[in-house]
């Protein structure tokens, strides 16, 4: 699909949905309180079953009691505090769990449309190129890419991002790390303009996480005309000429 295709089936809301990975956020967290809760569960029956040999009917009795089982040794204290989380988490983790899903399902056709009213009011399509930095993201490092739109004459993000991602090859460690830490306080994660990362990167350009599903990605700037709150999603199934 070439990119003045790929524009008109965003000029709707069935393309602009058909076409874009919209945010998960809160089915994300769902997702991620139930499966929580159902480890924390499967680890209360695994203790309470190895205490007492498997007797279902001591199990059932002791499901909800953080005291029935009791540990020895220098880590014994540590394992209670366990204990007390494998019994009483599950309890506030699903019913968070199952409130997440239904704000989400209650909200995925507003949210969607919302979404394209602000592409069809400031968004754009970008091509991502890599720049040879990472920032943070929370303990692991993530790849940081420079977006500028796709529809700009040929080469100009290439030119930008190898000309920087040149200069950013040479510098040592240490200023690699300081640079990477100043991407990572500027929020270059989630999106930011690219000169909040470096003043020699073009402020009318985005840098964010890298989008793995394809060069193409949509681009949202944020309404205020802030540095931050871009919002970079990917676009499925790409093939561009």
């Amino acid at each position: 699909m070439s990119i003045a295709a790929l524009q008109n089936q965003l000029s709707t809301p069935a393309g602009f949905a058909a076409a874009v990975k919209q945010p998960k956020g809160l089915l994300t967290g769902a997702i991620a309180s139930l499966v929580v809760a159902a480890a924390g569960i499967g680890m209360n029956l695994f203790q309470l079953g190895s205490a007492s040999n498997w007797n279902w009917m001591l199990i059932e009795r002791y499901f909800l009691s953080p005291d029935a089982v009791t540990f020895e040794g220098r880590r014994s204290a540590v394992s209670e505090f366990w204990r007390y989380l494998y019994v009483w988490a599950p309890l506030v983790l699903i019913p968070l769990g199952i409130v997440l899903l239904v704000i989400y399902f209650a909200t995925k056709k507003s949210a969607g449309a919302k979404l394209f009213a602000e592409f069809q009011q400031r968004g754009w399509v970008g091509v991502q190129r890599s720049l040879g930095l990472n920032a943070m993201n929370g303990n692991k490092p993530a790849p940081l890419v420079l977006i500028g739109r796709a529809d700009a004459p040929a080469g100009t993000v290439d030119e930008q991002a190898m000309h920087f991602g040149g200069w950013v090859a040479s510098l040592d460690k240490k200023s690699l790390k300081q640079l990477s830490g100043q991407a990572t306080k500027a929020g270059a994660i989630k999106g930011v303009s690219a000169s909040a990362v470096h003043a020699n990167l073009p402020a009318d350009m985005v840098v964010a996480a890298t989008q793995k599903d394809g060069e193409l990605v949509v681009v949202i700037p944020p309404a205020s005309g802030a540095t931050k709150g871009f919002k970079v999603l990917p676009i499925k199934g790409q093939s561009t000429n």
